[in-house]
């Protein structure tokens, strides 16, 4: 979905808090410069106030976002990787998907093809590694569909070679892009 930020905030039809709450839901903002001529605004706006959770203090530095990123690392049994993901795909699905950004299950690309990776993954010729990306509005959300089914000390799954791993990441520090997300799931994802 494509918005033209400037118009709307001028029709006074939406408020920051509102595009804020867009943007959090994985909406593309398309500055009017690049639309074409005939959709441009014919008059140059002030720049709208940054949403509560990106404005600065005193001396400059972004207070905080509520966004969390959650990084699980998969190890599976090899020959089992279609079972793992159709596993995925189709049953640990997310009921209630209002807090969740985008979530990615990711293999790792070739180090000949790519040889500057040099990320120390987890490598065996008894296991492949999926790293599964999940980037939510804030803990809150993830805690209510994920995190509260997480229990460590549950046994592996049947294709899985080790237990997983996780990391939860608070960002510090943030850059957004021109590019959207992919606007629908991956073919079979439920």
């Amino acid at each position: 979905m494509r918005i033209d930020l400037v118009a709307k905030l001028r029709s006074g039809t939406m408020t920051a808090i509102l595009v804020a709450g867009m943007l959090s839901a994985g909406v593309t903002l398309v500055p009017a410069d690049t639309l074409p001529p005939a959709t441009q605004p014919s008059a140059t706006l002030a720049p709208a106030p940054a949403p509560p959770e990106m404005r600065a203090d005193i001396a400059g530095k972004p207070l905080s976002t509520e966004a969390r990123i959650i990084v699980v690392e998969w190890k599976i049994k090899k020959g089992h990787e279609q079972e793992f993901l159709d596993y995925w795909a189709t049953k640990s699905t997310i009921p209630d998907r209002t807090g969740l950004i985008a979530e990615f299950m990711s293999g790792e690309e070739s180090r000949e093809q790519f040889p500057w990776i040099n990320w120390a993954a987890a490598e065996s010729g008894d296991f492949t590694t999926f790293y599964n990306i999940g980037i939510w509005r804030k803990a809150d959300d993830f805690m209510g569909q994920i995190g509260k089914y997480i229990d460590n000390k549950r046994p592996p799954m049947a294709f899985e070679a080790d237990h997983r791993h996780r990391v939860f990441l608070a960002p510090v520090k943030w850059r957004i892009g021109q590019a959207s997300l992919p606007a629908q799931d991956a073919e079979g994802v439920k």
